[in-house]
């Protein structure tokens, strides 16, 4: 009675911090201030870290004495219940995160490019913060292994003309100086080698001002026939977004927040042309008016965050692409990432979903603020668009 009972109690921390690690996922969404979504997380792995003691403190006596759980008080019934929602809870998303597989992905070509080949590789990719860079060096930490891919996808209402359309998409970068600047010229060079149409940045690019110097020898160094094209996530609006933002434009790229841009095929004027629209909501701005654009464009969404995807879908856009949630960073085994900063949840963490008339693709991104990635490596990945086979599209459940 008393392992089951100590079992028990072992399911109902794990699905409290399930129910904490949605509560912090939401309030990520939303437009807060840092010091606030700090003070979340922090209060978040305290009641994390307490709630299994207070279970233990409680109720452990009865445990010992092989008391029926019916002889709990009926205070303690409050977090026992948190905790077996949380628990269904898991179990929901943990089928859903193995079920659902789209069948519009045509082919995968990856590989895992590991910058930790030379000896002194500490010394030239761990920054000088070392309290929280020395993270980066743990045992098995992916932070340094890049996967690099290359995926072709049935786009659909995709017009003939843009038949083939290359796209690398990139995201989440967070220079804060925990990473040297070798590492994100390294995965600039690998984007670079794709060759693309376009390049596409989702935001997040800065976790400290100061480090906007890196920039020119790292993306500003990127260069497509199409062009390049960005948004701004929220740990640049933190920071002063507008010399963010000039320094890109500065360097060539396109700021596609603060307006639509046109692209047509030189040898094809009349052809439909490609609408490229950003969208940096909840923290800036608002979202993109293309009512004006004619209604055979193929139009694609660079967002930070997959939360507007019902957004996407509602104004017909054909390619969403958006970053912010990291993948998790920690993907578990069988029950996958936990933490993901999305009114979703871990439901749109990373990968590509099918939501009609949407495809939308979640980049994993380069970095962040904790230099921590386990079964979540850093991606650069091409997208390669090409016409529809209706058969190949189901909806996401």
């Amino acid at each position: 009675m008393a392992i089951v009972s100590l079992v028990a109690l072992f399911i109902l921390s794990v699905g409290f911090a399930k129910i904490m690690a949605i509560c912090v996922n939401w309030m990520c969404a939303l437009r807060l201030p840092r010091e606030f979504v700090f003070a979340d997380k922090t209060l978040n792995l305290v009641l994390i870290t307490i709630y299994p003691l207070v279970l233990l403190y409680g109720l452990g006596p009865q445990i010992c004495q092989e008391h029926s759980w019916s002889d709990i008080h009926p205070a303690w019934w409050p977090p026992i219940a948190l905790g077996i929602v949380g628990a269904c809870l898991l179990i929901s998303s943990t089928v859903r995160y193995w079920r659902y597989r789209p069948a519009c992905e045509l082919s995968v070509s990856s590989q895992l490019v590991d910058l930790r080949t030379s000896p002194d590789w500490q010394l030239r990719l761990i920054g000088t913060r070392r309290r929280w860079g020395r993270l980066a060096a743990l045992p098995g930490n992916e932070q340094f292994t890049i996967e690099v891919s290359t995926r072709t996808y049935h786009l659909p209402c995709l017009p003939a003309c843009w038949e083939g359309l290359s796209i690398v998409h990139l995201s989440d970068f967070h220079f804060c100086g925990r990473i040297n600047r070798a590492y994100f010229e390294a995965v600039c060079d690998q984007a670079a080698a794709l060759q693309p149409d376009l390049f596409v940045f989702s935001g997040d690019l800065l976790d400290d001002q100061d480090l906007l110097t890196w920039l020119p020898e790292t993306l500003g160094r990127l260069k497509a026939p199409l062009g390049q094209f960005f948004v701004l996530g929220n740990h640049d609006w933190y920071l002063d977004p507008e010399q963010t933002r000039r320094e890109f434009i500065r360097l060539g790229w396109t700021d596609v927040a603060s307006q639509p841009v046109t692209l047509t095929r030189p040898d094809q004027p009349t052809a439909p042309p490609l609408i490229l629209c950003g969208d940096e909501t909840p923290w800036m701005g608002s979202h993109a008016d293309i009512s004006q654009f004619p209604p055979d464009a193929l139009r694609i969404l660079i967002s930070h965050t997959p939360d507007n995807i019902d957004w996407a879908r509602s104004h017909g856009i054909h390619l969403m692409l958006a970053g912010h949630t990291h993948g998790g960073q920690i993907r578990l085994p069988i029950l996958g990432p936990i933490y993901s900063p999305s009114r979703y949840g871990c439901q749109y963490s990373a990968g590509v979903f099918w939501r009609e008339p949407t495809l939308m693709y979640v980049s994993r991104g380069i970095s962040g603020k904790e230099p921590l990635r386990y079964n979540c490596p850093p991606e650069v990945t091409k997208l390669i668009a090409v016409r529809p086979d209706p058969a190949m599209l189901r909806p996401m459940q």
